[in-house]
């Protein structure tokens, strides 16, 4: 999916040989266009490689760029930060009384960070008991929303808490392309640099220069 010139750079060093990091993300046209620099270690005085590259995105769906550095690229079509566009979209109720509700958050909480790193904020929040409110005071409601493949892991924490759960109102994913809301692409990528991840339909990769040594 990347360049020859890149795939011989990944294929011959170590990560700890090379570093990447991103100079620009540029929004302001239809499609998303970012910059960034490879700079490989002078390793047994071969000499040093440095090289910049635009990357431009075809069909962007989302992104979070970050500008550390980072030490490795990869694209993928399998990964769960994907859930929320190409599968089928639904709400989780719970039913029966939670005993130990830290529990439930953490198992919660943990099996969201298994799954999508510091990639994606975990949104569930049973708030503090107040005098007008306590978390699962109620024997049934809805605990959350989302990809059916992510409600289901959710609705193991909630089985291994002793709560039942129900999965309703199953709809296909869609976005809205700025006159309606139409079915989402099942041909979705995410590139990942460091802490950047962009989701889309594809990426194009265009060296600024050539190779320094």
């Amino acid at each position: 999916m990347f360049p020859k010139e890149l795939e011989d750079i990944f294929s011959k060093f170590d990560e700890d040989d090379f570093d990447l990091y991103i100079t620009r993300a540029d929004f302001s046209g239809d499609n998303f266009i970012t910059d960034f620099t490879l700079n490989v270690q002078d390793i047994n005085e071969r000499g040093g490689i440095s090289q910049n590259w635009t990357i431009k995105v075809a069909g962007h769906r989302k992104n979070h760029v970050s500008f550390d550095f980072a030490d490795f690229m990869q694209i993928t079509d399998d990964h769960p930060l994907l859930w929320e566009f190409t599968d089928t979209q639904c709400q989780l109720y719970f039913t029966g009384q939670c005993k130990d509700t830290a529990k439930l958050f953490f198992d919660l909480y943990a099996t969201h960070k298994r799954l999508f790193g510091k990639h994606q904020c975990f949104n569930i929040s049973f708030g503090e008991e107040t005098p007008y409110f306590k978390p699962f005071q109620y024997s049934n409601g809805l605990l959350t929303q989302g990809s059916k493949k992510l409600m289901e892991k959710y609705a193991d924490c909630l089985k291994q808490n002793g709560l039942d759960f129900t999965i309703v109102g199953e709809r296909p994913a869609k976005y809205w392309d700025g006159e309606q809301y139409i079915l989402e692409s099942q041909d979705l990528k995410v590139l990942f640099l460091g802490d950047t991840y962009i989701i889309a339909k594809g990426f194009s990769f265009v060296q600024q220069d050539e190779n320094s040594r």
